[in-house]
């Protein structure tokens, strides 16, 4: 694995997906969002879902598995992430990972990744899961992973819980998600520094045949995903695209090459790896800040975070 850069000062915002920046100042004010979020830590829901994922994984230690947890080690010290969470393998074939825990965050990658990616390749997975640690991604976002498991738990009749979220909050917590991942791209990218593996890890959550790993190359992927932005031009395309990604949690693959070749043709990833403590960063109207223990926006004057309920002073001071 070749030498990476590591960003000192690097801040979240930096690199910030502007549409991340919207939908989640569109979901902090969506009706019911602080409710939910109250009562799902009220009723324990995260240690729980530690306790269910840490029981049931295998965790990543220099020692079991030193290979994997050299390669978190690199994504943190790169992205600047003092920190160093919990990172477990997890049985299946699938080709993803999924983070969770906001005080104490894990990261959980399914053993079909492992083995079906290079160490490149992992070093920018696992660097998208830091970087929705590092963006105060993992709050909304493990309630949008877990979303039918909540709402199986509280059901219906539980403080008219399960109501809101078969709401209109759903819409804007799934939106939110979708976004998310583009921000997350961004991370995986600075820590791997490579457009090419970043790429390449793409296509094979595209769904790249294994026996075409070795031989297949980016180029027409590129193409495929250049074309793919240029459909955005016809509004009826626009449409279909938005529509179809309604209720998931991911956005197209293609879209999110396409997304990290448009960054990277604006400079913005070249700025940030020049200097990652000097990129300017806008904040959305009426927003001085976020959270940076859950990601909620804020307008300035708040003692307490309405997302977490953390002392702000507290929490600014902690993260620094």
């Amino acid at each position: 694995m070749a030498v990476v850069q590591k960003l000192s000062g690097l801040r979240p915002q930096a690199y910030e997906h502007p549409s991340d920046a919207a939908a989640l100042n569109v979901l902090t004010k969506t009706a019911g969002v602080d409710t939910v979020v109250r009562k799902l830590y009220a009723w324990g829901f995260e240690r729980l879902l530690r306790v269910g994922l840490t029981g049931s994984y295998l965790r990543v230690t220099p020692d079991n598995f030193p290979d994997l947890y050299e390669i978190l080690v690199i994504a943190c010290d790169t992205l600047d992430l003092p920190m160093k969470p919990d990172l477990y393998i997890g049985g299946g074939a699938e080709l993803n990972a999924f983070t969770a825990g906001v005080e104490r965050p894990l990261i959980m990658v399914y053993s079909g990744a492992v083995e079906a990616l290079t160490r490149e390749e992992l070093l920018f997975m696992i660097a998208h899961e830091v970087g929705h640690i590092k963006s105060a991604h993992v709050l909304y976002y493990q309630i949008a992973e877990f979303l039918p498991v909540i709402g199986e738990i509280v059901g219906t009749a539980t403080f008219g819980i399960g109501e809101l979220l078969s709401s209109g909050m759903q819409v804007a917590l799934l939106r939110w998600k979708r976004m998310s991942e583009l921000t997350a791209d961004r991370a995986g990218l600075l820590a791997c520094q490579d457009a090419d593996v970043a790429l390449r890890t793409l296509m094979k959550l595209a769904g790249l045949p294994h026996k075409y790993f070795e031989t297949a190359n980016t180029e027409d992927f590129i193409a495929q995903a250049r074309e793919f932005q240029a459909m955005d031009a016809d509004k009826l395309s626009m449409l279909a695209k938005w529509l179809s990604t309604m209720g998931a949690t991911h956005p197209w693959t293609v879209m999110r090459a396409q997304e990290l070749l448009q960054w990277i043709d604006s400079k913005g990833y070249e700025e940030v790896l020049k200097a990652p403590q000097r990129v300017n960063v806008q904040l959305p109207t009426g927003v001085s800040s976020y959270c940076p223990q859950c990601g909620y926006a804020l307008a300035g004057a708040e003692k307490f975070c309405p997302g977490c309920g953390r002392n702000t002073a507290e929490a600014q001071a902690a993260a620094q």
